[in-house]
């Protein structure tokens, strides 16, 4: 009786683990970008290639007195050709 009910709340576990995980799939769209990092720092999206960064690791230059963060010296110079 007790390994019944032991094996019923080990099966109602594992369907609640997979509804949640389908729920937060639907609810949060492929592609979201996360907002932090694993370090928790704030992630910047590259203007030239879209690539999300975290903002201490990213090259930091100014555009027409804007900031713009970049993931490479590549992308930055891309960029700024085009501008």
């Amino acid at each position: 009786m007790l390994v019944r009910l032991l094996i019923w709340l080990i099966v109602g576990f594992l369907v609640y683990t997979v509804f949640q995980m389908i729920k937060q799939a639907i609810l949060k769209p492929p592609g979201t970008p996360p907002e932090k990092s694993s370090r928790g720092e704030e992630m910047i999206r590259d203007p030239e290639c879209g690539t999300y960064v975290p903002r201490n690791d990213a090259i930091k230059t100014h555009v027409e007195g804007k900031a713009c963060y970049f993931c490479s010296e590549e992308c930055r110079d891309k960029y700024l050709e085009r501008s």
